[in-house]
């Protein structure tokens, strides 16, 4: 089974209140995005990252809450991060993609990949879930 890992950060906006620290709230296009992939069969798990518990929204398209990715995935999986220091240190069964920008120029530390925003980082893992690196060649009778 495919895993999708998700930066709350990456799929939350801060909600400014005048309590102490602002709130993160779910991002409407994130929250659609997530459950698009729950929907194709993909396991989606949120990484807190120390950021405390995620908003119900995200929480409720997920299937687990974790504090961090794990070193070895159990198969093919993605993380999904607004956090170009996170891109490090990745397995090869972990592709990574930097959402939200481009790296710095000169930037040691490289992604996988790079998406606008959640939801175009989705449709990117579903078309490749569709039509993996290498079918394209290939004729089915």
């Amino acid at each position: 089974m495919i895993e999708v890992y998700v930066d709350v950060a990456a799929a939350s906006v801060e909600a400014g209140g005048t309590e102490a620290g602002n709130q993160l709230a779910a991002e409407p296009q994130a929250v659609r995005a997530l459950r698009y992939l729950a929907d194709a069969g993909i396991r989606v798990v949120l990484v807190t990252g120390g950021s405390g518990e995620p908003p119900a929204e995200l929480r409720g398209a997920a299937s687990e809450v974790v504090a961090t990715v794990p070193v070895r995935p159990r198969g093919p999986a993605w993380y999904l991060t607004s956090d170009i220091a996170r891109c490090q240190g990745a397995s090869a069964r972990l592709r990574t993609v930097l959402i939200g920008g481009t790296p710095p120029t000169g930037s040691v530390r490289r992604c996988d990949a790079v998406a606008r925003d959640l939801q175009a980082a989705a449709m990117e893992i579903l078309a490749a879930v569709a039509m993996p690196a290498g079918t394209e060649d290939r004729v089915t009778p």
